[in-house]
């Protein structure tokens, strides 16, 4: 009975130690699966931003509203399974062997280079950024201009190693780390104020 109970104990803490790698996913909207982008060339500013439950996108939508930027979600093309073990399972497989995913974001149909500031969106996966976001940062052209993050997490509030890939991916960028906005996934709903808030202290709040 003894050892019954150590098993369960070492299984659940097993799934928990899990979910907290993979922080910031919780349950994802099926419906969601869309590309999502405003590029109308008018904004010096752009929100990039990768979701797989949906979080991020709320977030990035405040922060467009706010700021009259533009947005595109970055997407793999390979899209993700519906269900969260084989994405976790995917995701460490991408992490591990340092996968780039091909993404939606077509760098030779878009000027990208009009936008001096750039919003960058993710979840926090297995203690780091997405690796479509790797994908992303290392073709963007980002030299000069200004990069700040923001992410999801489930436990991971200060991104863990994610924030300082952004930095590493930004050639010759500034990178705003310490201003990065960090947001509990399952809080997302009920963040707006928040997420509002951290735009206006930036200096981008609507006027």
């Amino acid at each position: 009975m003894k050892f019954s109970r150590i098993k369960i104990s070492i299984v659940a803490f097993t799934l928990l130690l899990v979910a907290s790698l993979f922080s910031g996913c919780a349950e994802r909207n099926p419906t969601d699966t869309n590309e999502d982008a405003r590029l109308t060339g008018n904004s010096k500013i752009l929100v990039a931003y990768f979701t797989w439950s949906g979080h991020l996108k709320t977030i990035s939508h405040w922060i467009a509203d706010e700021t009259g930027a533009d947005y595109i979600r970055v997407l793999a093309k390979d899209p993700y399974p519906l269900t969260y073990n084989e994405t976790v399972d995917r995701a460490k497989v991408e992490k591990d062997k340092g996968i780039r995913p091909a993404i939606n974001v077509d760098f030779s149909a878009h000027d990208y280079s009009q936008y001096e500031t750039i919003f960058v969106g993710f979840p926090v996966w297995w203690y780091d950024l997405p690796m479509p976001m790797w994908t992303f940062l290392e073709n963007m052209k980002l030299e000069g201009k200004t990069v700040i993050p923001f992410f999801s997490h489930e436990g991971t509030s200060d991104g863990s190693a994610a924030v300082p890939t952004v930095v590493k991916l930004s050639k010759g960028a500034n990178v705003k780390a310490g201003d990065a906005l960090s947001i509990r996934g399952s809080k997302t709903a009920k963040s707006e104020e928040e997420v509002r808030a951290w735009v206006k202290k930036l200096g981008f709040g609507k006027k």
